[in-house]
């Protein structure tokens, strides 16, 4: 909440607050020279010791709307998270709904706002099949692709988690799931200040907490450029196994696809209705006993 402050400073909080355990965060933010010390601006030391009252009263207002939250040095931080580079690892994650789903094996979504009617189908029948499996569907919660993704999961009698672009407070549940959704089978997820509108420039950074999340990604459809390309490049990065759709014939709206598939994505294919073949997402995400690697498992007909 306080001016000037960020992820860094909230990181730089957090690595004090694991290299010296026996003080408390409360006695961090009630100290200004203690956050100068290892490495706060004074001006935003300052900022954040004003902040004080406000926060208490932001804490209030978290706990009444049921939300919880996470700091990047807790236990229950979710591992693959600390295993995104660290300009990318939020430094705190404001949640609602059943934090224990992001134990379960998670498959994240990404694809066009404006996909196309069979990367809906491919979308609804792939979402449905991970979920009938016990596998947790992760997605942004945008129109398009990952609505899609989300309403398959929940229809199917699976589980979601909603990892959203604006602060948890400003989150509204939308009409699409409204009915669908129960006290144990989704999670609202947001990485920015609780009364943050939603913000495009933002839609990147939450790319990688759904990267970070998931256990393999699954691309519908990408352009050559925007959210969701920059969600693909990320996941190969980031060394996620990304597992890509292959039309028969170029879709204006999947011209991505091709490049992420000739950079080593798997193929993601169907049988001979059109149905997606997802057997090989399974064999992925089991890590051999052996070197700890992810199996390198091509998906085909069946």
């Amino acid at each position: 909440m306080a001016r000037g402050s960020g992820d860094g400073t909230l990181k730089k909080i957090i690595k004090h607050m694991s290299d010296a355990s026996s003080c408390p965060l409360s006695d961090v933010c009630e100290s200004v020279d203690l956050m100068r010390s290892f490495g706060i601006r004074q001006d935003v030391a300052q900022n954040i010791y004003e902040c004080r009252d406000a926060a208490l009263a932001l804490e209030e207002q978290l706990c009444q709307n049921g939300v919880d939250m996470c700091w990047m040095g807790e236990d229950a931080f979710p591992e693959g998270l600390k295993k995104l580079s660290e300009g990318n690892i939020p430094a705190v994650l404001f949640y609602r709904g059943n934090y224990s789903l992001l134990q379960n094996k998670c498959v994240g979504f990404t694809g066009s706002r404006k996909v196309s009617e069979s990367g809906i189908r491919i979308t609804d029948s792939a979402a449905g099949q991970l979920a009938a499996a016990g596998v947790t569907v992760v997605s942004g919660y945008a129109k398009g692709v990952d609505l899609t993704a989300h309403r398959a999961a929940l229809q199917t009698g699976g589980s979601t988690v909603f990892v959203i672009v604006e602060g948890i407070l400003k989150n509204r549940i939308k009409g699409e799931v409204k009915e669908l959704l129960d006290e144990g089978n989704h999670l609202f997820v947001s990485q920015f200040p609780p009364n943050l509108t939603w913000n495009a420039s933002n839609a990147m950074k939450r790319n990688n907490t759904i990267i970070g999340l998931s256990d393999a990604m699954l691309l519908i459809e990408s352009a050559m450029d925007g959210g969701t390309f920059n969600a693909g490049q990320q996941t190969l990065k980031n060394g996620k196994p990304l597992f890509v759709v292959e039309y028969g014939t170029d879709k204006p709206t999947a011209q991505g696809n091709r490049f992420f598939l000739q950079r080593g994505a798997y193929p993601l294919r169907g049988d001979k209705t059109g149905k997606p073949v997802l057997k090989g997402v399974y064999y992925v995400l089991d890590k051999s006993e052996t070197t700890g690697e992810y199996e390198q498992l091509s998906l085909k007909l069946q």
